[in-house]
């Protein structure tokens, strides 16, 4: 098994701070030929709790190559884009809404029912009190159940191609390298 030397080996080298270091804010265009043909994808669902590193090694046997599971979908803060496993999801309800209880009890928003448009709980509420707001419209959407779909949605992520890993590999080092 190969592995790869990690993202950021060719990222250019800058000075910063009166040291050398990598600009880890290069943010790299990998050509059209790779990540414009809908052929160069696979969907995936990632399992409860498992790391994108874990992903790189099952589908490219190289764990280094998380860097191309980030770059195809898109994820720039590995911590908030990819989906908390259900323990960290729970700490995550109670340090934001106090207890998964009052997240499961806070109303943010209205769904209409119909047309899958939002309105805040403000809005519902006063057109609700000048009648404007006919019964069975809406739907109240609760923290815990907003919460829920936006950490799921997560979980559907592209993976390129495998056999276009080493093809991507060489732009992102044309990229960076120049």
């Amino acid at each position: 098994m190969r592995h790869s030397k990690g993202y950021f080996a060719d990222f250019p080298v800058i000075e910063y701070g009166g040291k050398v270091a990598r600009d880890i804010m290069s943010r790299p265009k990998i050509k059209d030929q790779i990540m414009s043909s809908p052929a160069s994808f696979y969907d995936y669902v990632i399992e409860d709790g498992q790391r994108p590193d874990q992903i790189a090694y099952l589908y490219y046997d190289d764990p280094q190559l998380v860097w191309l599971i980030f770059l195809a979908n898109n994820i720039l803060d590995p911590y908030y884009d990819w989906p908390l496993p259900q323990n960290q999801f729970g700490d995550f309800l109670i340090s934001k809404y106090g207890t998964i209880a009052a997240a499961q009890a806070k109303i943010l928003h209205y769904k209409h029912n119909t047309k899958g448009t939002l309105i805040t709980k403000e809005t519902y509420d006063l057109n609700a009190t000048f009648g404007k707001i006919v019964a069975g419209q809406y739907t109240a959407v609760y923290a815990y159940d907003h919460e829920m779909e936006l950490n799921e949605a997560k979980r559907k992520i592209k993976l390129i191609d495998a056999r276009l890993a080493n093809k991507a590999k060489n732009l992102l080092r044309e990229v960076m390298i120049g």
